[in-house]
């Protein structure tokens, strides 16, 4: 999968948090989910984001924390950077035991007037981040891990709710069949992808694998093949100077008509505009 012009300070696996500084000409990333808790913290343009089925827009100076495991989809269309925060679950089960059985997720929306002054102190803190990225002084990582951990301490202390059951590791055994297909996508995407043959995949019937798939993810499997199809394509229209309709159809998309229809939803304009744009650029 395309991903995002990250610049990481350092690797989940060292400390057990990966802190990213990004800036992205228009993204779309697909409904999917990790381990690791995620933080974003948005410094200019904006981002639309879905986190289990509930829309946030995410503006300068907003954050949001998704949970482990939490099936999560983001888009922008214009100039967008950002923060991003990834916490190992494995290493923070080191300092809070009962983990499992709090719910982290928050965003803006969730906030109530009485916990603003928390809200805006997190905010505050996030800030020093790029600056430290930038100058790089002596023992920054540990300043920049510092203020991550704090974050994450404000959150628990101030935000933490308990989990539902459904989000709860032991209750989650679907995540495994859909990891299972969506990666089977990832590496087949170009070529034709049957409804039958992905059904054939998890040994599921064709009427029970797109009810599974669409309440797991909350797309149909044909859409999602085509989102992940949508950002290969839009790579390559950024990034080359091949035809537009040569890339449409190295990257599998056969009906053009719907290719138009969905890349203008979800980019905000048509391939060629987006050309026209970077070339202004230039």
């Amino acid at each position: 999968m395309i991903a995002f012009k990250y610049k990481q300070l350092y690797n989940v696996d060292d400390t057990g948090i990966a802190i990213k500084y990004y800036t992205e000409r228009g993204y779309y990333t697909p409904p999917h989910w990790h381990s690791p808790l995620e933080l974003i913290f948005v410094l200019n343009g904006s981002a639309e984001m879905s986190i289990n089925g509930h829309r946030h827009l995410v503006v300068p100076g907003d954050f949001v924390l998704i949970d482990s495991n939490q099936i999560h989809e983001s888009k922008c269309a214009t100039m967008t950077m950002g923060l991003c925060i990834h916490y190992s679950r494995q290493h923070l089960q080191k300092y809070i035991p009962d983990l499992d059985h709090l719910n982290l997720q928050f965003s803006r929306d969730l906030l109530v007037k009485e916990k603003l002054d928390i809200y805006l102190q997190i905010c505050e803190l996030l800030k020093k981040l790029p600056p430290l990225y930038v100058q790089q002084p002596l023992g920054y990582r540990l300043e920049c891990e510092s203020i991550a951990m704090e974050v994450l301490y404000l959150i628990l202390t101030h935000f933490a709710r308990p989990a539902e059951e459904s989000l709860i590791p032991e209750n989650i055994g679907s995540l495994d069949r859909l990891s299972a297909i969506t990666s089977y996508v990832d590496d087949h995407y170009s070529e034709p992808i049957s409804l039958e043959k992905a059904a054939q995949k998890l040994g599921l019937s064709r009427e029970y694998f797109c009810r599974f798939f669409k309440q797991s993810l909350g797309v149909t499997f044909t859409r999602y093949v085509n989102q992940i199809r949508l950002i290969h394509i839009y790579h390559d229209i950024c990034n080359t100077e091949d035809g537009i309709m040569e890339i449409v159809e190295r990257h599998g998309f056969t009906n053009y008509k719907l290719f138009n229809k969905m890349f203008k939803e979800i980019y905000g304009c048509t391939p060629r505009e987006i050309r026209h744009k970077l070339a202004t650029e230039k």
